[in-house]
């Protein structure tokens, strides 16, 4: 999934119907699959709207001009080369597959969950988001997901913590998070810490080199573990070839929402 897809998605999410710029999303995305090919004076038409009102949206979204967004308009399947995205690895394996192959993945790697989490770690991220009062939750896309319901799970045991689907929110947060916040990091790959996943060419990712938050991190990744910015580790590898992240972190979220509750009875 490209990175204007995204950003037109989480823009709509957070606006009202009847507003221009909601319009103008809205049209951006009954076009996508020509919007590369469309200029700037035919979007605005279609817009019912002005050039500089476009360039202004564009802006807006975190482009540096209308020619930016339309670069990063064209849907590619597997346009990054990474063969773990969920239409390859997901509903190709499903079609290929079979729904029940599906399934007995899941119920694998939810058994490898069972027998091999590190409680120690949930407990540990328990007892940081009881501990800070600044508290915030970030992935992309799926891992988004979950933080958006961890957010909610947390919430209905009166701790409230941050999350904001838009990319470009997520980094200056980072950037200007100090010593009292903890962030809570999902990514299944680890490539949300070291790389820009969904910018052309995947530019790399310094951000955490220079936040000052207590980082947390709830991947299946390993070497997440070496990072030094990396003050807790979550690990939970697949065993299969299935990216069951989505459904490993309802699993975990529960575990650490149960085990902050715990916690912060004692108090």
């Amino acid at each position: 999934m490209g990175l204007l897809i995204i950003r037109l998605i989480t823009f709509l999410n957070s606006q009202a119907p009847e507003t221009t710029n909601y319009h103008i999303a809205m049209t951006m995305l009954a076009n996508y699959s020509n919007l590369h090919l469309i200029s700037i004076g035919k979007i605005a038409k279609l817009c019912n709207v002005s050039k500089s009102t476009i360039s202004k949206f564009a802006r807006q979204l975190g482009f540096d001009d209308y020619l930016d967004l339309k670069d990063n308009a064209a849907f590619i399947e597997n346009r990054f080369n990474n063969p773990l995205n969920y239409l390859s690895n997901i509903l190709t394996s499903i079609e290929t597959d079979g729904f029940d192959n599906y399934l007995n993945a899941v119920t694998t790697d939810i058994n490898f969950l069972r027998v091999n989490l590190d409680f120690d770690a949930v407990d540990n991220i328990a007892k940081a988001i009881n501990d800070y009062d600044n508290v915030a939750a970030f992935g992309l896309v799926f891992s988004e997901s979950a933080a958006i319901d961890m957010q909610y799970k947390l919430a209905y045991n009166g701790k409230f913590i941050r999350t904001f689907q838009d990319d470009v929110i997520q980094e200056d947060f980072l950037r200007n998070a100090g010593e009292d916040t903890l962030i809570i990091i999902l990514t299944n790959s680890g490539d949300y810490l070291t790389k820009q996943q969904i910018k052309l060419g995947t530019p790399r990712k310094d951000i955490f080199s220079k936040t000052k938050a207590k980082i947390v991190v709830i991947s299946s990744n390993p070497v997440v573990k070496n990072f030094s910015f990396v003050d807790e580790a979550l690990i939970f590898p697949h065993q299969t070839k299935y990216q069951t992240h989505s459904i490993m972190y309802q699993i975990i979220t529960d575990l650490i929402v149960s085990r902050y509750r715990y916690f912060n009875s004692l108090l």
